[in-house]
């Protein structure tokens, strides 16, 4: 039984063959960076918000590739999600793949090869094949 229903949006940032990953710290696994939509809020302006405040950056670029429903379990409850996918590009643009600093204490940043994006446990899973499309693999 669902318990919890969520929508999340989330930026592919890539640059040469890398993928922008956020994990939370502790998590055994990574996300893209993103987060929840608030209530009467469109995905596209949730990403905007969600990367000023995890990153302090703002977004030259946005453009919506689709949904991905997800279910999964969280402490003991189910939670429903649907994840808003969105490329994105950082403004200013990032100079040789310089790592984002996270504002958010939380959280830390990496650059992942896309093709170690399962190694990585990147959640959910099925969000791969868009990286993959995005950068280029």
């Amino acid at each position: 039984m669902i318990e919890s229903y969520e929508q999340v949006a989330r930026g592919i940032i890539t640059i040469g063959g890398h993928v922008l990953v956020a994990q939370g710290i502790g998590d055994s696994f990574s996300h893209l960076p993103g987060g929840h939509v608030e209530a009467g809020e469109e995905p596209a302006n949730a990403l905007l918000r969600e990367l000023r405040e995890e990153l302090g950056r703002d977004v030259s670029e946005v453009k919506y590739l689709g949904q991905l429903e997800n279910t999964f379990d969280k402490g003991g409850t189910t939670i429903y999600e649907t994840n808003h996918l969105f490329s994105a590009k950082l403004y200013p643009p990032l100079q040789n793949e310089a790592l984002p600093q996270s504002k958010e204490a939380h959280l830390r940043f990496r650059w992942v090869p896309i093709q170690d994006l399962e190694a990585e446990r990147l959640m959910p899973p099925a969000i791969i094949p868009y990286v993959a499309s995005v950068g280029g693999v």
